[in-house]
């Protein structure tokens, strides 16, 4: 009788030795992973919400580097055999950066982006970075309906049909096929945003992966977390500043400008690279802009910068405008100073 329950004894303490070091292992195996490796999907996901229209589970490799061929030349070798250029006018790296343009993304301001671009030798282009698009769930906000009216609407929340309005017309190309929508989306997925990539304190990153969460505590992380990023960036068309309003670049700031001119307007235009138009840091292009400084034409950069042209059959390579998001009323003006400077040496 006492041999049966000594054995019963010796029994229960071992099974509990036993679940007490199993909770301990998986403790430990918890505590050693990083959260700041898992993805803002993965992370929202398990915070219950919903998956996006385009989650896409497992990132392919080389549908991702097809992707990147698609974005970064325009074309893919597919077969042995070189794929049709989606356009013959730009690539997607004519407008828009393919790395962070923010120190916090979850900035707008158009001051912080010039100042990063500069610290980053980044270009200062009119159009959102692709870095972290995958992440987003609106796309052509605010004003982008008085440029595409209707074209918008499909194209505001979902990811794949605001790729093919930028391919079709943006691009001055052609709508893609689905092997390179589908590429391309993968080559998204690839560069998606992770937690690292964001400010919120390192209790809440492994309150979620230790499960120690509330459910009220879910849903404020899950805010907190989309409010840690851009999910989708403004556009304010600006009007072309009336004559009597224009400083002219008085007050301005001369080096900003120089920054401005050399990462915007010399990206396209020196030696024509996607434009008709050549401009270099002389003094024969300074004075041109300096001379159409008053008009209302292409030939204004008070009207240029605002309004940008429109592609049109046998000129196809158009210049896109830059939002208030994009370039500031006092950034143009500190174009307008350091055009001047150099236009009157």
């Amino acid at each position: 009788m006492y041999k049966k329950i000594l054995l019963s004894f010796t029994l229960i303490a071992t099974v509990a030795l036993v679940t007490s070091l199993s909770t301990r292992s998986n403790q430990a195996k918890i505590d050693q992973i990083d959260p700041n490796t898992y993805s803002i999907e993965q992370v929202l996901n398990m915070l219950g919400e919903e998956p996006m229209i385009h989650s896409i589970p497992q990132v392919d490799l080389a549908k991702a580097k097809v992707g990147e061929d698609l974005i970064f030349k325009g074309y893919t070798v597919r077969d042995g055999k070189k794929s049709k250029r989606i356009s013959n006018y730009f690539v997607c790296t004519d407008c828009h950066n393919m790395t962070s343009e923010f120190a916090d993304i979850s900035s707008q301001d158009a001051s912080e982006r010039l100042h990063y671009a500069k610290e980053n030798g980044l270009p200062f282009l009119p159009g959102s970075t692709l870095w972290g698009i995958y992440n987003r769930t609106s796309f052509y906000n605010d004003d982008y309906v008085r440029k595409y009216g209707d074209l918008v609407t499909n194209a505001r929340d979902t990811l794949a049909n605001a790729v093919q309005l930028c391919s079709k017309y943006c691009a001055s190309g052609r709508y893609i096929e689905d092997w390179e929508l589908e590429s391309i989306m993968h080559y998204f997925k690839k560069n998606e945003l992770h937690v690292s990539d964001i400010n919120i304190p390192d209790k809440d990153k492994y309150a979620l992966i230790n499960g120690t969460l509330t459910e009220d505590q879910k849903v404020n992380l899950a805010k907190s977390i989309k409010e840690a990023y851009v999910q989708g960036y403004g556009a304010t068309f600006l009007e072309t500043m009336p004559r009597n309003e224009r400083p002219y670049g008085k007050g301005g700031n001369v080096g900003n400008g120089k920054l401005i001119y050399e990462k915007a307007c010399m990206f396209c235009h020196e030696n024509k690279r996607v434009t008709y138009l050549h401009l270099d840091d002389g003094k024969l292009s300074a004075r041109f802009l300096w001379r159409n400084r008053k008009k209302y034409t292409d030939q204004s950069i008070y009207q240029i910068v605002r309004h940008g042209t429109y592609s049109k059959v046998g000129r196809k390579q158009y210049m896109p405008h830059f939002t208030k998001e994009k370039m500031s009323d006092a950034q143009l003006n500190d174009l307008v100073a350091y055009i001047k400077q150099i236009a009157k040496r």
